[in-house]
C-alpha cells in the first residue's frame, strides 16, 4: 500500500472572511466552494484546502491545528490494517465519486485522514 500524496488540508479559523481573502488574493488559491461557513480551494493538483468557521459544527473536531488527509491507493485496506492496530477513527466512513475517506485520531490526539479508492459504505 502507497500514500501518494496530501490530498487535503482543512483548518478551522474564528477569522474565516480574512482567512478566505488571504488564501485566495494574496496567496492565490483558486476559491472552489463558498457555503455558509465553509471556503473550498482545489490546487492544481487536485490537492483540497478547506477552512472551516466557527459556525460549521460538523468539523468541531478539527481542534488540533490543520488537519492532514493523506491520499492512499486502496482506502479500504488502508482503513482495516489501521484499525487492526487499533488505530480510533471518527465518524462514519464518507464516500464520493469513487473515493472514501475517513478521519482518525494519531497518537498524540492530532486529528488526520486517510483517503483514496474506496467501496461505498454498505457495499
Amino acid at each position: 500500500m502507497t500514500v501518494k500524496s496530501v490530498g487535503f488540508v482543512g483548518m478551522r479559523t474564528d477569522r474565516l472572511e480574512e482567512t478566505i481573502d488571504l488564501f485566495e488574493n494574496l496567496i492565490g488559491l483558486p476559491l472552489t466552494r463558498r457555503e455558509d461557513d465553509v471556503a473550498g480551494f482545489t490546487l492544481a493538483d487536485g490537492t483540497l484546502v478547506e477552512l472551516f468557521g466557527p459556525a460549521d459544527d460538523f468539523h468541531a473536531f478539527f481542534t488540533t491545528g490543520p488537519v492532514v488527509g493523506f491520499r492512499v491507493d486502496d482506502f479500504d485496506a488502508r482503513r482495516r490494517a489501521m484499525l487492526a492496530a487499533g488505530v480510533a477513527f471518527i465518524g462514519e466512513v464518507q464516500h464520493a465519486d469513487g473515493t472514501s475517506w475517513q478521519h482518525f485520531r494519531c497518537p498524540d490526539g492530532t486529528i488526520a485522514e486517510i483517503m483514496g479508492p474506496g467501496v461505498p459504505p454498505g457495499r
